[in-house]
């Protein structure tokens, strides 16, 4: 299932990576350890966009809820994309792991293959007021008010 099938709706835009297809594999790049980002460039966004955020969640992790890899908020409507390996542009929280970073595909051996959902939200603010050690769920929630489009985009990963 997809995730983002039960969040708020939000009408869809354009989004790619170079380093991987739509439904395709990540690339080596993006597992353990190596842990870099892949590049991420979107648009045209949705007209009042004032930042984005960019989340990797990997919906087939063998716990409840799945697995997020990766949240950055308040990341500049004028940014046209992520290059590889970077998350400069905004505000890095700490994903389920307890990193505040990018952290790579690694499934389980005998778990098949994994679904990395990247996710780009267009929001209608500047910057989303959260603590420092604010959940992804808290961060999920606050942006619900703020959402004017959302881009995902689907990398696979296996054991």
């Amino acid at each position: 299932m997809n995730p983002y099938e039960l969040a708020f709706p939000a009408p869809s835009f354009p989004i790619a990576s170079k380093d991987f297809d739509d439904g395709g594999p990540l690339p080596p790049s993006a597992y353990q350890p190596a842990n870099e980002s892949p590049e991420l460039s979107w648009g045209p966004l949705p007209e009042g966009t004032k930042s984005l955020v960019v989340t990797a969640f990997d919906a087939d992790a063998p716990i409840p809820g799945g697995l997020w890899h990766w949240a950055v908020k308040d990341v500049p409507a004028t940014a046209g994309g992520l290059p590889h390996g970077s998350a400069d542009l905004g505000v890095t929280l700490a994903n389920d792991l307890g990193v505040r970073a990018y952290t790579g595909a690694k499934p389980p051996p005998g778990t098949g293959t994994h679904r990395m959902f990247v996710c780009v939200t267009a929001l209608g603010v500047e910057t989303l007021d959260l603590p420092p050690e604010a959940s992804l769920a808290m961060l999920n929630i606050t942006m619900i008010p703020h959402t004017l489009g959302r881009a995902v985009i689907v990398g696979t990963s296996r054991p």
